[in-house]
């Protein structure tokens, strides 16, 4: 297809962008229940004795922490499906992103940006820690998986310049970016998808950060889930990212299990007599037990010296100006040294997320938690169902949020300083997009 002569704000480009039907686990409703209800019934049928001999800790989640959660997480389904209830506009099946020049110009121009600044970002992380130290020895360890250096390094050379290292959280955006345009123009960027990946499996490895791998993969599978290559769907492939969720467990396990190894496996679990899968998954379930029970620790033990709401949003206390203004964590008896020092009374430190949905109670109180949790679902809700009517700026927000969806058994993702960046950036760029985009809705053919 030729491109326009002169094309405009309304004027579309040469490619259209086709959107997959079949892939029901995107809407953020499914993949909440699908991730938190599992979780929760880990939690909840493992009994007290397992807790402490598996991992250390007594169980403290009880019946009401339960009831609570699952009142928490109906909130959200309930705030999530209600854009799709709310709008009676139906989305056809042939749906499609018809970007315009204009879009593409920011999308290509974005994505060019948010590559400038993670790669900044890392040679920044890179010379702070050569300065420190770092040197041949220590990568030559690394690389050897010696985990004793891969820990160490963490706490001694790779420890963060906030403001600075940060920018490297905009990698996800610009592998968004990226992998659109190249969709959309033709434009390979192969060389930027490429040092984008090395230098994510670099801090994987060298940083010992699994978290990282997840942001950076997650948006891709949520572009290649959303979207297919042509107006027709194959039936095989149709039926693939129908049943993804059926091996998605499996996937994780395995990931999981390589990164871990080096981790526990080798330092302790490896003497105690259990097999790798045994290992893996009493090591991937009390990550996620834990998370949820120590949530009631947390509501029990350090919640009550909480005035300001410092467990979904940290990200603002730990905000470089005013963490430098504002002792808060310091007021408040709750920053991160407060809950250390609580799991090592009541818990383990081994395991110390706080979890994801309870935390809002100890911010927000019973009922201003049942209504955060609503108007969360809602705000995904409303950017799932742009995504779903052909909307670019809904699939590019849609794609860097969805990490959190897949975090909710586990820890609030969205309030970390980390998510931040990408958060920002891509509200930023989906309003650029959202206003070059064109001004009747582009939907069907």
């Amino acid at each position: 297809m030729s491109r326009p002569a002169a094309p405009g704000r309304d004027g579309p480009t040469g490619k259209s962008l086709w959107i997959r039907h079949g892939t029901w686990w995107l809407h953020p409703a499914w993949t909440g229940v699908l991730v938190a209800l599992p979780c929760l019934a880990v939690t909840w049928y493992i009994p007290d004795q397992d807790y402490r001999l598996w991992w250390r800790t007594p169980k403290y989640f009880d019946s009401a922490a339960c009831l609570t959660t699952l009142l928490l997480l109906g909130a959200f389904v309930v705030g999530a499906i209600a854009p799709s209830l709310a709008r009676r506009r139906s989305i056809v099946r042939g749906s499609r992103v018809t970007p315009t020049a204009d879009q593409q110009r920011i999308l290509a121009q974005a994505g060019r940006v948010f590559v400038v600044l993670t790669l900044i970002g890392y040679a920044v992380w890179a010379l702070l820690a050569i300065s420190r130290g770092y040197g041949g020895d220590q990568l030559g360890s690394a690389l050897l998986l010696n985990r004793d250096t891969l820990i160490g390094a963490k706490e001694e050379y790779f420890s963060t310049a906030p403001g600075v290292t940060t920018l490297t959280q905009f990698g996800p955006l610009a592998i968004v970016c990226l992998l659109l345009d190249r969709r959309i123009s033709g434009h390979h960027h192969r060389w930027a998808l490429a040092l984008l990946a090395a230098l994510v499996l670099a801090r994987v490895l060298i940083n010992a950060e699994r978290l990282a791998l997840f942001e950076a993969v997650v948006p891709v599978i949520v572009v290649a889930a959303a979207l297919r290559s042509g107006r027709s769907a194959r039936p095989r492939h149709r039926l693939w990212w129908a049943l993804l969720p059926m091996v998605a467990p499996l996937l994780l396990a395995v990931v999981f299990g390589l990164f871990e190894y080096t981790r526990s496996w080798s330092d302790r679990y490896q003497h105690e007599h259990i097999g790798v899968g045994e290992f893996v998954m009493l090591r991937l379930g009390g990550y996620y037990a834990t998370a949820s029970n120590n949530s009631a620790v947390l509501l029990t033990h350090l919640a009550p010296y909480a005035k300001l709401p410092c467990f979904t949003i940290p990200v603002i206390w730990n905000f470089p100006i005013l963490k430098s203004l504002f002792n808060v964590h310091g007021a408040l008896d709750a920053g991160p040294h407060h809950w250390m020092l609580v799991l090592a009374q009541y818990g383990n430190p081994e395991f110390n997320n706080q979890g994801a949905i309870l935390p809002a109670v100890a911010d927000y109180g019973p009922v201003g938690a049942l209504v955060w949790w609503a108007v969360i679902g809602l705000l995904l809700g409303v950017c799932y169902r742009a995504l779903r009517a052909g909307e670019l700026h809904g699939l590019v927000l849609y794609a860097v949020l969805y990490v959190g969806l897949l975090e909710m058994g586990r820890i609030f993702y969205w309030g970390l300083g980390r998510a931040f960046p990408v958060i920002a950036g891509g509200i930023l760029l989906a309003v650029l997009l959202r206003r070059a985009g064109p001004r009747a809705a582009g939907e069907g053919t």
